[in-house]
């Protein structure tokens, strides 16, 4: 959090969030997704109003407008007390829906997802979690648990950002941060895979749950050629069967 000053001299707290100088271009076009400033469709992606970019020798940072702190869904996880199923059951399919809105309204991709890319306002005790804003839009996308295991930086799929969603669901499903830690990269792909064997398995939460879960992985398991040439038809029916999964 900081101090910024527009270019009408108003001065208005901001969040600061450091990115790679080559990506502000790219993140500047999430200026087109709602804001607060815009009519509320909760059904559509928010972000941050981006308020302009900071240079710093060789670094950058997008700017957002943003009155008061906001808490993480990591921070969510770690600090709020784990609610029933049907709640985070509902959180799941809030947070799907955004990520829906991402490919199926603003046809965008994001390719760095994480449970610290969603923001919320509110009590620290009790953020409205109804409402999560979206981030992280000038990171590259790095080595972890939340990346595709065939990612390539060279040609961002939109795929690659469902595997992330669907590790963000099953943190929310288990109230629990994963695990991120590794030595190496083997040892990381040996955690994506175990990670995704362990949600598939209805002893691990529920059978409905691991049909949540079959349903997403099995889906983007395809054969690369045949997702590249999925049509945007063929995306958002994707989404809106997870979406209805969710909220069975």
């Amino acid at each position: 959090m900081s101090t910024w000053t527009n270019s009408d001299g108003q001065k208005i707290r901001v969040l600061v969030e450091w990115c790679a100088p080559a990506l502000t271009d790219s993140a500047q076009a999430a200026e087109i997704i709602q804001t607060d400033d815009d009519f509320d469709r909760p059904e559509e992606l928010r972000t941050l109003k981006i308020e302009g970019v900071l240079e710093e020798g060789s670094q950058a940072a997008l700017v957002y407008r943003c009155l008061q702190d906001p808490m993480n869904l990591r921070e969510v996880l770690l600090k709020i007390a784990k609610p029933s199923g049907d709640e985070r059951r509902r959180l799941a399919n809030i947070i799907a829906t955004q990520i829906r809105s991402l490919h199926v309204h603003f046809r965008l991709q994001h390719a760095a997802l994480r449970t610290e890319s969603f923001v919320f306002f509110g009590s620290p005790s009790k953020p409205d979690l109804t409402k999560p804003y979206v981030l992280d839009w000038g990171r590259p996308s790095s080595s972890s648990i939340y990346q595709h295991p065939d990612y390539e930086a060279a040609q961002p799929l939109w795929f690659y950002d469902v595997w992330s969603l669907l590790i963000v669901l099953s943190e929310i499903a288990e109230w629990k941060p994963v695990d991120g830690a590794f030595r190496d990269e083997r040892e990381l792909l040996k955690k994506k895979l175990e990670r995704k064997k362990t949600v598939m398995d209805s002893n691990w939460k529920s059978a409905e749950t691991a049909e949540i879960f079959k349903y997403g992985f099995s889906f983007i398991e395809k054969d690369r050629h045949t997702l590249e040439q999925l049509s945007w038809h063929d995306i958002k029916r994707f989404y809106d069967k997870l979406c209805a999964l969710l909220a069975a």
